[in-house]
């Protein structure tokens, strides 16, 4: 192979590089097998201890186009059990891997929603597209028992521990920006603030 031949075919292999490198990671609609093969992954005995009655929103579980695959299992459960008194439900995001290790987050009812009960979601994104895994956006449908509200929530991908986690900083930041919640508005908030995206 001449050195031109071996110039041309190193070209080569760093561009199709750069492309992989490149390559935007896309959140869609999970097929109804991922979705019952996750969905199965989540049982009762991840909940927090004395929680109960958990709800898997099937209608929403999502994957994201990364290697090893994730999927992206939504869900609510009631915070005091069995016990008396008025529901109190706080909400969560399983994410299952290929080979089925299963992680829940409490993504709602804790933290600074603490004193918010999580009515559903709503709607589920991602912030942007140029991250292997880029940050997510959850929108809620929240009440205080007196009144009903939408409530963002954002989460951060933790790559020294390969899960996702809350990013209770920007969300609170993202609730202060007084603007209509829904997955477009939240992502081109965060565009236009470069310094609230990471």
């Amino acid at each position: 192979m001449t050195l031109r031949h071996l110039s041309h075919h190193f070209l080569i292999l760093a561009t199709l590089s750069t492309v992989a490198c490149h390559a935007q990671t896309v959140m869609r609609k999970a097929t109804p097998a991922d979705a019952n093969a996750a969905g199965g992954k989540v049982t009762a005995p991840a909940l927090p201890a004395g929680a109960a009655k958990l709800e898997i929103d099937r209608k929403q579980i999502m994957s994201l186009s990364v290697i090893p695959a994730l999927t992206l299992v939504p869900v609510r459960f009631s915070k005091n059990g069995d016990t008396a008194g008025p529901p109190f439900h706080q909400c969560g995001l399983a994410t299952v891997t290929g080979t089925g290790e299963t992680h829940l987050l409490i993504t709602f009812g804790t933290d600074w929603t603490e004193a918010e009960s999580c009515v559903s979601l709503s709607a589920i994104g991602t912030a942007e597209s140029k991250s292997k895994y880029p940050a997510l956006v959850l929108i809620y449908q929240a009440t205080t028992g007196h009144e009903s509200f939408p409530e963002p929530v954002l989460l951060k991908w933790n790559a020294a521990s390969g899960i996702y986690e809350l990013d209770a900083e920007r969300s609170q930041w993202i609730t202060t920006q007084q603007l209509p919640y829904t997955i477009p508005n939240i992502r081109k908030l965060l565009a236009k603030n470069p310094g609230e995206r990471k």
